[in-house]
């Protein structure tokens, strides 16, 4: 570790008003104390819960570290069966658009932000350069390209372990040969499975009678592209193979006997605990990732799947008439004033402001209950300032909407933007609402803990059916509004 510059990192960061400065006592002390394993993929979550720091600002902490160069970002994308990772990457734009292909479970995974694209951060090579060797041993190269995030069942650890048969490590140009028996009779033995993890390539033999005869000397190599054959069908029998890796790189090499009806099986018998880590979807709805990452060198050609999205749009009642009323210089500053309390009300429950629309907001946040509450403080917040300006005779009137469903993450006039119809849902909920009313759709209402907390607000609950711009259906909408708001 690079002592020197670590402190050069931290005293750079507690130049930031936001960062709290025991967090940061207790982070710089935790990293130079930290073995390689424990800063080579860390989780700001369960950082924040080992240390009895808040998740909050933990994940602004790290999201600043990155900023000044103590961390990378690693968009990892993970396996749901295996929790595997399939790919590293260190940028937005380098994530697959559609879909991945995990080489051990031979499983295509749609790609998604939410759950399926873990966002972890590194120690930058600058204070340490890492002597992790993923090919030292198998408990290495498991550790190295699985996440810990996923806690696996006994008994899935246990068929893994009788399911891969040979682990060897390969150099350059080298080749290692074996025997195996292909056939018809029990789960495990009509596939032979040779996978290199960490090149995600794999080629699959199959026992089958109807082939004919098949030569008993089986090649295998590894090219840059992958290996080949990728498929084979073979006659039952005993074979013996040889693998060349044909490649530039040291290799690592899994000969296994899949079954993936079993193992799909197994992991619905015995489910996989994962542990929370933070989301692509997640950072994206993080406030100091916004703006601190503001200037984004992102493709215009991103376009990534969100599966669940929480929309909000406010906008103000009558600010027209206040400008002509109060004046520029008045208005402007009540209008900054509220556009601070949105920000800041956004920022409490893990929201992104996504841009600002002359007097109007759009925001993200990762659930609807997050959304929710952070609209019922916006209003309570806005009534008191309201309090402080009635002696001048003025006030504003936040109006708010609210939705959840599926988006496109794209990039829009240079920067991190969405798309889709439930954008477009959100915004047209809040054109349903008055001054000092939050209208929200079914699937916010219906989310977890929505119910409960609007019963409890002291607002009044209306349900409507509503005809919405673009919406071929009448759309359930749930209006919220207080009685003696105006």
């Amino acid at each position: 570790m690079k002592n020197a510059i670590l402190r050069q990192k931290f005293s750079t960061l507690s130049t930031f008003p936001i960062l709290n400065p025991k967090v940061l006592q207790k982070a710089e002390r935790l990293i130079a104390d930290s073995d390689e394993w424990k800063l080579f993929r860390i989780n700001p979550i369960q950082f924040a819960k080992e240390n009895g720091i808040d998740e909050k600002e933990s994940l602004d902490f790290f999201v600043h570290g990155a900023k000044v160069g103590l961390f990378n970002f690693a968009y990892n994308m993970l396996c749901p069966l295996c929790g595997g990772i399939v790919h590293t990457h260190h940028k937005l734009d380098e994530i697959q658009r559609k879909d991945f292909h995990c080489v051990a479970c031979n499983l295509i995974i749609p790609t998604a932000l939410d759950d399926q694209v873990e966002v972890a951060f590194e120690l930058h090579p600058s204070l340490l350069e890492t002597t992790i060797d993923p090919f030292l041993s198998i408990e290495n190269y498991y550790r190295f390209y699985f996440s810990d995030n996923y806690d696996k069942s006994e008994e899935l650890k246990s068929w893994v372990t009788n399911m891969i048969k040979h682990f060897q490590v390969l150099e350059p140009d080298a080749f290692f040969e074996f025997d195996r028996e292909l056939t018809m009779e029990g789960d495990m033995g009509k596939i032979l499975q040779i996978v290199s993890i960490d090149r995600n390539t794999a080629c699959f033999f199959h026992a089958d009678p109807s082939v004919g005869t098949s030569d008993k000397n089986q090649v295998v190599d590894l090219l840059e592209s992958g290996f080949q054959p990728k498929n084979k069908s073979l006659v039952p029998g005993k074979y013996h193979f040889s693998v060349h890796n044909r490649t530039r790189w040291k290799v690592g090499i899994q000969i296994m006997t899949p079954n993936p009806e079993r193992l799909t099986e197994i992991v619905k018998e015995h489910p996989t605990k994962i542990l929370p880590f933070l989301s692509a979807k997640m950072l994206l709805n993080n406030q100091s990732f916004r703006e601190l990452f503001r200037i984004h060198k992102l493709s215009p050609d991103l376009n990534l799947n969100v599966k669940s999205l929480t929309i909000m749009f406010t906008d103000l009642r009558g600010s027209t008439e206040m400008y002509d009323k109060a004046g520029d210089i008045f208005a402007y500053r009540l209008v900054q004033e509220h556009f601070h309390i949105l920000t800041e009300t956004v920022r409490d429950y893990k929201g992104a402001i996504v841009k600002t629309m002359g007097d109007a907001i759009m925001a993200t946040f990762s659930t609807p209950i997050e959304g929710f509450l952070a609209s019922l403080d916006m209003l309570e917040k806005i009534r008191k300032m309201n309090e402080s300006w009635k002696s001048e005779g003025y006030e504003i009137g936040l109006k708010v909407g609210l939705n959840e469903g599926s988006a496109l993450a794209v990039v829009n006039d240079e920067r991190l933007d969405y798309f889709g119809q439930s954008v477009n849902i959100a915004a047209r909920v809040q054109g349903l609402a008055n001054s000092g009313e939050i209208w929200i759709s079914e699937s916010v209402w219906d989310s977890p803990g929505t119910k409960e907390k609007a019963e409890d607000s002291g607002y009044s609950i209306e349900k409507h059916s509503a005809r919405l711009k673009g919406v071929g259906t009448p759309a359930t909408v749930f209006k919220l509004y207080k009685t003696n708001v105006g």
